[in-house]
């Protein structure tokens, strides 16, 4: 099992993406997770290696998506008599389960360094790419007639603007810098993307002319919102290395503060291409299912029980929880 999540781990990393680990690191009998277990949780929900079972597991893959987002370590105790206390990196939960037993696992977060992508060619564009390269940002350029000499420290340069090659949205970052050269058409492109940052560089007034063209393609009023331009702190910057520092620091402070992990929805109103940054929430509600007695995830494909109720299945974690449902349903749905 170790041998698999090691191997896991190097995948993900290799890809991108977010996850955590977590690891059983105290326990009393009965439980099925043992001192030493560990897990990989990715970003879609998916949990890979072994924890326990039962409620512990939902607990974890809940706790764990929140400690991707937060970019924090939390440790989660799981036991019979529950309690209330509560801290950024604490939590106790109520073991629901007949084994009764006690749990505690500590759930790290693994958060590759944020990829950066620039369109545009100018002068900003090269200060950036330096900048954000010497910074540990994985940086790709796309502008027409862009080459490895205009851009030495980029990890990937590309002489169009097409966004297919990307297939992560994961800490990604837009910074579109055309300063002319088919502005219009790069920022569309841009927010066609699931990607939640994304920035150009113009002028106040640029910017409004932007978002008039924008609206008239059909992006909705809300993504268009969500256009950062102009773009970077108010450092009050004047040379294109001060420009390029003011956007690098914002993206830094965006990223640090767990924004980064959020992904945007994808407007079917903006025609979104399907293969272009997936969020992973679209398979985590479609693969999982919240218990209504525990409030934490239960796989869809591998539930404890199904219990159909009010023509409409409902899916439990363990056997406690199952009971506490069919005693009462009233208490966790609202019935007709």
């Amino acid at each position: 099992m170790f041998n698999e999540i090691a191997l896991k781990i190097e995948e993900h990393l290799a890809k991108g993406s977010n996850f955590a680990i977590a690891q059983v690191i105290d326990r009393i009998a009965p439980s099925s997770g043992k001192v030493g277990d560990k897990a990989l949780v990715l970003d879609t929900g998916e949990l890979i290696g072994w924890i326990g079972g039962g409620c512990v597991r939902g607990i974890v893959i809940k706790e764990a998506l929140d400690v991707i987002k937060s970019k924090r370590y939390r440790r989660v105790r799981i036991s019979p008599e529950g309690g209330t206390r509560e801290t950024a990196n604490y939590k106790e939960y109520v073991m629901s389960c007949q084994s009764k037993g006690t749990l505690e696992v500590m759930i790290e977060p693994v958060i590759p360094q944020p990829e950066l992508i620039i369109v545009g060619k100018s002068n900003i564009a090269r200060k950036l790419s330096l900048l954000a390269a010497a910074a540990d940002f994985k940086v790709s350029v796309l502008a027409s007639d862009a080459d490895v000499q205009m851009f030495p420290t980029a990890y990937e340069v590309k002489d169009v603007v097409d966004f297919r090659s990307f297939k992560s949205v994961a800490n990604t970052y837009i910074i579109v810098t055309t300063q002319g050269e088919d502005d219009e058409l790069s920022v569309r492109k841009a927010l066609q993307t699931a990607v939640k940052y994304v920035g150009f560089v113009a002028s106040a007034k640029k910017a409004e002319d932007i978002k008039a063209y924008l609206a008239d393609q059909g992006i909705s009023a809300k993504r268009i919102a969500q256009l950062r331009s102009p773009v970077g702190l108010d450092i009050n910057a004047k040379l294109a290395s001060e420009v390029a520092i003011s956007i690098l620091a914002e993206v830094i402070d965006h990223f640090r503060n767990g924004n980064a992990a959020d992904t945007m929805p994808v407007h079917t109103k903006d025609k979104v291409s399907e293969d272009l940054f997936t969020p992973a929430e679209d398979k985590f509600a479609e693969d999982y299912y919240i218990n209504p007695v525990c409030n934490v995830p239960v796989s869809k494909k591998n539930p404890k029980h199904i219990v159909e109720f009010q023509g409409e299945q409902v899916y439990f974690c363990c056997d406690g929880c199952k009971v506490s449902f069919e005693n009462d349903p009233s208490k966790y749905v609202k019935t007709e």
